[in-house]
């Protein structure tokens, strides 16, 4: 009775909170049809919420279980066969229940509308089965100034051919398959001939040049009185309007931060992190009277000028990590720094060269190892998206496209996020991995290997997260590998003889450990021992590969 299932997934990337929710179970081809005894499990964390046990009919290849609406949470899904009474096989995914996805904004991206693509709904399924709840559609407009045309089949103006039909199916099956549809929309991108009819509403640089990007596109001016302010949210209105988008991801390049406007004949320098708040305000109110919840997102490009843009009234601050932002230890530091600056959740697009450069198993480990250090930081990765694609640089519509083996095993890494998102995300946890531990430090302390409050190349990184009732630890393995994020890495060496001692305040109600290869929660065998220091807990840790999760609950 092994091997039967396929696949598991959820028939939506997120539910809300009151919908019913479907689990499909697809059976391997060419088994004998007959009738299984499945026993399915849903899991809030270490706790067992539900458990659903029948017997299911695989002659259809492909089964629905429906399990009635769960509270909001990451939930774990796990379904034994049984056969003879005995658990022969498990197979695993997880559910995100959620009251909106701007709570939980899980970003993946599509880039090909062509004519082939209407009646294509594998990119979609690819992504929810990642969970992603936001799909960004990446270069789908007429033009940077003219989103929406006339014409239903067109040429972009990097040569691209777009199907209006295809982009509208792709928004459909994004809404059937409980994920939002964001249009991409530069902020300040327009093409030459529009520059021609209004140059007095470009921005030019100290020699009084207009400043271009990449040579198709002019860079217009923002401030709030110059007319491309209103016109650029016109077209997002629009795109709104016709075309059901949930929202708009205002894209910008990073250059120019300040430069010179000639509105009304009067030179003056604008400054554009002062000014970039007040046209994200003014999209908001504009595209809410259209839409209630639309979306907005801010493209922070290296950082910048997130100190500005952070409060202004966008749903999530999204960041594109460029150099000088090359280590593990800099994408620790941005979404700290964000953390202090605001609550929304952090969105990193860090874009993985490796697999165009080096292959996919350099590429395999550097994205595992990648993804480790941004949920374990508590924030959110774009990087994956259209037909099993992953991004290797700016311009989405060059993703390299990753194995079936790959995607599969990556796969878990998101259903762990999900599973454990109600520590992975709560704003509760403090990080205590500099004041807690080494040096004088005795709060945590880690035998058996070389360990580091921050990501040192050829050691074990370790992340301490803690509230009240909650001590989160993440073990990040790097040994053997160095810590330039955007670089391949090799498999980690195994560590198999890891002990940790950690002070204790309160009585422990449970200790228990996951990974993404092993989601289930084990239950960690551990003692408490008296010390100078008071009670200390001690534990074991048998294996650790890549990332390994310990989380001790106190009462």
């Amino acid at each position: 009775m092994k091997d039967l299932i396929q696949d598991i997934y959820p028939n939506k990337a997120q539910y809300l909170e009151g919908e019913t929710i479907e689990i499909i179970i697809e059976w391997k081809p060419n088994i004998k049809a007959t009738n299984i005894c499945i026993s399915l499990v849903i899991s809030h964390l270490n706790e067992k919420c539900l458990t659903i046990t029948k017997v299911v009919d695989n002659s259809n290849k492909k089964s629905i279980i429906e399990i009635q609406p769960l509270e909001v949470n990451g939930y774990g899904v796990d379904i034994n066969i049984i056969d003879e009474e005995k658990i022969t096989a498990t197979y695993s995914t997880a559910v995100d229940v959620a009251l909106s996805h701007k709570e939980s904004p899980r970003y993946g991206f599509l880039s090909e509308f062509e004519l082939d693509d209407i009646h294509d709904e594998k990119d979609i399924l690819s992504m929810k089965k990642l969970h992603i709840n936001m799909v960004q559609f990446y270069d789908w407009m007429y033009r940077h100034d003219d989103l929406v045309n006339e014409e239903k089949n067109y040429i972009d103006l990097m040569g691209k051919k777009i199907s209006l039909d295809a982009i509208k199916n792709k928004i459909d099956l994004c809404h059937k398959n409980g994920m939002k549809a964001i249009a991409y929309g530069a902020v300040y991108a327009a093409s030459k001939p529009f520059y021609e009819n209004h140059k007095d509403e470009a921005l030019y640089n100290s020699n009084m040049q207009p400043i271009s990007f990449i040579d198709k596109f002019i860079i217009m001016n923002i401030e709030e009185k110059s007319p491309w302010h209103r016109h650029i949210i016109n077209e997002y209105e629009r795109a709104i309007k016709i075309l059901d988008f949930d929202g708009i991801h205002m894209d910008t390049y990073g250059y120019p931060k300040k430069a010179v406007s000639k509105l009304s004949g009067d030179n003056h320098i604008i400054n554009l992190e002062e000014e970039f708040p007040v046209l994200i305000n003014n999209t908001r109110e504009q595209l809410s009277k259209v839409k209630r919840d639309v979306t907005l997102i801010f493209n922070n490009v290296g950082n910048w000028p997130v100190s500005t843009t952070s409060s202004a009234d966008q749903d999530m601050v999204y960041i594109e990590v460029w150099d000088p932002y090359s280590t593990y230890n800099h994408i620790q530091s941005i979404i700290r720094d964000t953390r202090r600056e605001t609550d929304k959740p952090i969105i990193l697009a860090a874009y993985l060269k490796p697999f165009m450069d080096e292959g996919e198993e350099a590429g395999a480990y550097a994205l595992k190892l990648l993804t480790a250090a941004i949920i374990a930081n508590g924030a959110y990765h774009l990087i994956l998206g259209e037909n099993q694609g992953v991004l290797t640089q700016g311009y989405y519509v060059d993703y390299s496209k990753i194995s079936d083996k790959l995607f599969s095993e990556i796969r878990k890494y998101y259903d762990f996020m999900i599973r454990y998102s109600d520590l992975f995300y709560d704003r509760n946890l403090i990080d205590v991995s500099m004041t807690h531990a080494y040096g004088d430090n005795m709060e945590y302390v880690f035998e058996g290997d070389n360990f580091s409050a921050t990501a040192d190349s050829n050691k074990i990184w370790t992340i301490i997260r803690e509230s009240d009732d909650t001590k989160l630890i993440s073990l990040i393995n790097l040994k053997g590998n160095d810590v330039i994020w955007n670089k391949g890495k090799k498999q980690p060496k195994k560590n198999s003889h890891i002990k940790l001692k950690i002070q204790l305040e309160k009585e422990v109600k449970d200790v228990y450990i996951s990974s993404p290869e092993q989601a289930i929660p084990i239950k960690c065998p551990y003692n408490i021992v008296d010390s100078e220091r008071g009670k200390v807990l001690t534990m074991d840790l048998k294996q650790l590969e890549l990332w390994t999760v310990i989380v001790i609950k106190l009462g």
